[in-house]
């Protein structure tokens, strides 16, 4: 019996794809400071209630008076006498944080020319008193319209 040749095996360059380079997250427009403030100010107004909509529109309260020129996000949360609720030393919570984050980014991209973006509180509406384990939310300090809920809320099924 012959015996057989064995095959021949030649060395073939494989090319191996080099990874991708891992692109550049998108800047955030606002700072984890921002992010943090704002979930300490929810965590001293809004910690009883149980509707993420209510609680976002706390959040949409301080961008509604950025937006009216009251300061930015730091001096309007920290002003004397506002958001009485804020204290540096309250704890932070996850789920507030998650909150602070998706209401930011609804508001910048509103300001991108984005609508419906699901905004919960109208851009007028600046003040709020609690009582009843709910906050009430006005378009005048003292006075004025009580908002009544009719936008559409994102947090809400």
């Amino acid at each position: 019996m012959a015996e057989e040749a064995s095959p021949v095996v030649e060395a073939v360059e494989v090319a191996i794809p080099s990874p991708e380079p891992e692109k550049a997250p998108t800047p955030r427009p606002w700072t984890d400071e921002e992010v943090v403030l704002l979930a300490k100010m929810l965590w001293g107004e809004a910690r009883g209630v149980s509707s993420d909509t209510e609680k976002a529109a706390c959040v949409w309260c301080v961008l509604n008076r950025v937006d009216h020129g009251y300061g930015d996000i730091t001096a309007v949360v920290t002003a004397p006498h506002q958001f009485i609720g804020y204290r540096e030393e309250n704890p932070i919570d996850d789920d507030l944080i998650t909150l602070c984050i998706d209401v930011l980014a609804r508001w910048y991209a509103e300001k991108d020319g984005w609508t419906e973006v699901g905004r919960v509180l109208p851009t007028d509406y600046m003040w709020f008193s609690g009582y009843n384990g709910s906050n009430h939310f006005r378009n005048a300090y003292r006075g004025g319209d009580r908002w009544d809920w009719s936008l559409p809320s994102p947090y809400e099924s």
